[in-house]
């Protein structure tokens, strides 16, 4: 797989729905960190909505990249399996946890091979959590440092978007999103090939 041309080809494909997706990026990020700073309370309320948010995300960015017309609603649709996607936010941040606690590489490897569970689900509400979490492992066999690279790829874009008054990251995060929906379709794809 060519990740310079998935990247270039995700821009492009985003093009016509950019400022919606910026916004979606916008409205997720505001949902996720402003209750926190509220007190303990809002800290739970954040918790227990970044799971639904980032599934819808995961959905929201799916749509794009298999053609299909943007919506805001689709954020949240994240919300509708709840508990199977409570269970795998609190599961893959709890292994990411116990990797980085023996040393950062440990939990860097685990986040990457857990981190296609979300769009698992997107694809298959009636999945369960761990079935996800396993299907994610499984796929991301071989792919961990390739999907690396494609993060390390938006770091200096991400940058560019802090100097411009912070403003810019939200112009990046649907493109870093959309590239992540892109290679997500690829890998399962190539995975089901394989297993066929």
């Amino acid at each position: 797989m060519n990740l310079s041309e998935l990247i270039y080809n995700s821009r492009n494909q985003l093009k016509p729905s950019w400022l919606l997706s910026s916004v979606i990026c916008v409205f997720y990020a505001l949902i996720i960190s402003v209750p926190s700073e509220l007190n303990a309370f809002g800290e739970l309320l954040s918790i227990l909505l970044a799971g639904p948010l980032q599934l819808g995300l995961c959905i929201y960015f799916l749509k794009i990249s298999k053609g299909s017309n943007p919506s805001f609603n689709y954020i949240f649709d994240g919300f509708k399996p709840l508990l199977n996607i409570l269970l795998a936010f609190l599961s893959i941040n709890l292994i990411t946890l116990i990797g980085l606690f023996f040393f950062i590489l440990p939990g860097i490897i685990l986040s990457l091979g857990l981190s296609m569970t979300y769009y698992i689900i997107a694809e298959n509400p009636e999945i369960s959590f761990h079935k996800a979490i396993e299907k994610s492992w499984k796929i991301m066999d071989g792919h961990k440092m390739q999907l690396f690279k494609l993060h390390l790829y938006f770091i200096p874009w991400y940058i560019l978007g802090i100097l411009f008054f912070i403003v810019g990251v939200f112009v990046v995060m649907p493109w870093h999103n959309l590239s992540l929906a892109n290679y997500y379709k690829v890998i399962s794809k190539n995975n089901f090939e394989l297993t066929n």
